[in-house]
């Protein structure tokens, strides 16, 4: 009987402990370390680690660790990944994000704003919260420009 109760407490403090040890949230990406991504997903998991305290802690696994755009997206939906900072997979979730991937589209900052107040959040978050993805923030990837800095090496 005495052994019965000591198995029983054993399993009792190793339950509670469990119950109490902080909750890991994964955030995946792509990027390699010091890339666009990688900087942003580290000022997230800084800014939301801040706000969540003792309560939980986000973890970034960068350099495709979970897997690649797909897969990590596919891990979302099952619920095995909490975050994901997809590139250009997001058209094949949704043909309107194939917008993203037409090049020379941005013009500046301003109107990337304007793109996302106006077709963004009204248009293409609601394809993807179809798609059982939940859209938190929009990350610019960078620009394209047709303007260069550096002159031709025939001097024109």
């Amino acid at each position: 009987m005495r052994s019965i109760r000591l198995v029983l407490l054993a399993l009792l403090i190793g339950v509670c402990q469990s119950a109490l040890a902080q909750m890991e949230l994964k955030f995946g990406h792509v990027g390699e370390p010091g890339s666009l991504f990688d900087s942003s997903a580290n000022e997230f998991a800084k800014r939301a680690n801040a706000k969540l305290g003792d309560k939980a802690r986000v973890v970034v696994f960068g350099s495709s660790q979970l897997g690649g755009d797909k897969e990590m997206l596919q891990k979302l939906k099952l619920g095995t990944l909490d975050f994901a900072l997809p590139s250009t997979v997001m058209s094949s979730e949704a043909d309107l994000f194939g917008l993203f991937e037409m090049p020379y589209l941005v013009k500046d900052r301003a109107h990337m704003a304007k793109i996302e107040r106006e077709i963004f959040w009204p248009k293409l978050e609601p394809a993807a919260e179809a798609k059982g993805l939940k859209i938190l923030a929009v990350w610019e990837n960078a620009f394209r420009s047709l303007y260069r800095t550096v002159h031709r090496s025939d001097g024109r």
